[in-house]
């Protein structure tokens, strides 16, 4: 489940970070609160999938993703220009991903004290 939150909270990011062009500068209010939205439903499945995958792993992903899924629909979308090394680093960064994905060991227990 804290994999699915975790993709989920990427595809949000991803939402958000392509979302913001349409805003033009936050003067556009549907947009703006498209933005809103999906950026607080991005750190909330963030959040939640902190409790079963560790700060460093499960920002990795989000980030990576994040950023791999923007740029390519920055292309789709936008017209940025999807060179050949830019494709060959955005599969460096899906291959670190499922990297993560793959070798993810779960964090350590807290401790409960008394």
């Amino acid at each position: 489940m804290a994999w699915a939150q975790l993709f989920i909270a990427a595809l949000f990011e991803v939402a958000w970070a392509v979302g913001i062009t349409f805003t033009e500068g936050f003067t556009r209010l549907w947009p703006s609160i498209g933005v809103v939205v999906a950026t607080i439903a991005s750190f909330a499945l963030l959040g939640l999938s902190l409790r079963r995958i560790s700060l460093g792993t499960a920002y990795a992903v989000w980030s990576g993703l994040g950023a791999a899924g923007t740029a390519f629909f920055g292309a789709v979308l936008l017209d940025e220009p999807l060179t050949f090394w830019r494709v060959v680093s955005l599969c460096a960064i899906i291959a670190g991903v499922l990297g993560l994905k793959l070798l993810h060991e779960p964090p350590p227990q807290k401790v409960e004290r008394a």
